[in-house]
C-alpha cells in the first residue's frame, strides 16, 4: 500500500511545472528512517509516502539531505538541515551550504547527537527576466541531480559527487596537466572505501560550531526548457538503479506512477533497498 504525505498547497500563482516525491524507509539494517527533504513549503522525515502531484510556481525550492549512516542519530542532522532549507526559504534569504551549517548549529545539540552528518541535493527553480526557467542546483556529498531533457533518451547526471574517489581523479588530471571531464565523475564499481565523502553537514555541541569548518557546497546553473525533467535523490536510489536503468518521461507519463515504478526497481535491485530512498520528480510545463 502506498501512504500519502500530507502537504500545504503551492502557492496561487502560476505553474511552471508539476512535482511529485517518493520516501521510504527500505531494508536499511539500522531500522530508521535517515532521510528527509523539503518540498516547496514544508520539511518531511517519512517512512514511506508518496506526495499527490503537486503544481510548481516559480521561485520553488526542493531538496533532499541523506543522513549519513556510519555517524550516530544522523537522521536529526539530515533533519536539521531541512528545517533550516524552511527557515531560510520562509525567510527568503539565500541558501548556500554556509548559510545551512550556521543555522543548524545555532541550536545547542544533546551530546550524543554530536558528529551527525547528512548530505544534499537541492534545486531552486525561478524565472529570468525573458520568462525562460532557470535552475539553480547545490549539493554537499553523494546525494545528487539528474537532467532529463525533452526528447532525450537517458537521463544526465549534474552533480559531481564530494568524495575520494572524484578527489583522486582531479589530482591525476592535475598532474598530467589535462581538462577533467565530467564523465570521468560518480564512477561504479570501484573499492568501496573510495566511495567515502569528503564532504557533509555535522551538528555540533556547545558553542564548538564557531571554530567548525562548513561544508564546500558545489553550485551551477542550467537553463530549463519546456518538457524537461529533472530527479532529485539520495544514494538510496542511484546507487542501487542507475540512471541508465530509469525510463524516460514524456508529458504523458504520470509522475506517481514512475516514482513507484523506481521504487520497486530499487526493491528488485541486487541491492534489495538496503538503504532508504528519497526521489522528487519535477516535469517543467
Amino acid at each position: 500500500m502506498t501512504a500519502s504525505i500530507n502537504h500545504c498547497s503551492s502557492k496561487d500563482t502560476p505553474s511552471i511545472a508539476q512535482a511529485c516525491v517518493i520516501t521510504f524507509q527500505g531494508n536499511a539494517s539500522n531500522n530508521l528512517q535517515q532521510d528527509a527533504f523539503f518540498f516547496l513549503d514544508n520539511w518531511y522525515q517519512e517512512d514511506l509516502g508518496v506526495m499527490a502531484v503537486t503544481p510548481v510556481a516559480a521561485p520553488s525550492c526542493l531538496a533532499v539531505s541523506d543522513g549519513v549512516a556510519s555517524s550516530n542519530h544522523s537522521q536529526h542532522c539530515s533533519k536539521a538541515v531541512v528545517k533550516a532549507i524552511r527557515r531560510l526559504w520562509g525567510n527568503q534569504k539565500s541558501i548556500t551550504s554556509d548559510d545551512i551549517h550556521q543555522l543548524i548549529n545555532q541550536t545547542k545539540h544533546s551530546a550524543k547527537r554530536h558528529g551527525a552528518a547528512a548530505t544534499l541535493a537541492m534545486v531552486i527553480g525561478e524565472l529570468n527576466g525573458d520568462g525562460t526557467i532557470k535552475a539553480t542546483i547545490m549539493h554537499v556529498g553523494e546525494s545528487r541531480v539528474y537532467r532529463l531533457p525533452k526528447d532525450a533518451s537517458q537521463w544526465q547526471c549534474l552533480t559531481r559527487d564530494h568524495n575520494l574517489l572524484n578527489e583522486i581523479i582531479d589530482q591525476r588530471a592535475k598532474e598530467q596537466g589535462r581538462q577533467r571531464k565530467f564523465a570521468d565523475y560518480n564512477r561504479e564499481g570501484m573499492a568501496g572505501s573510495l566511495y567515502s565523502i569528503t564532504e557533509c553537514f555535522a551538528l555540533t555541541a556547545d558553542e564548538s560550531y564557531l571554530s567548525s569548518e562548513a561544508s564546500e557546497g558545489s553550485s551551477c546553473t542550467v537553463n530549463i526548457n519546456s518538457g524537461d525533467c529533472i530527479l532529485v535523490c539520495t544514494d538510496g536510489i542511484h546507487d542501487l538503479v542507475p540512471s541508465h536503468e530509469w525510463q524516460l518521461v514524456s508529458a504523458e507519463t504520470g509522475l506517481q506512477d514512475w516514482l513507484i515504478t523506481l521504487k520497486s526497481q530499487v526493491y528488485d535491485s541486487d541491492g534489495n533497498a538496503y538503504d532508504n530512498g528519497t526521489a522528487i520528480l519535477l516535469r517543467f510545463d
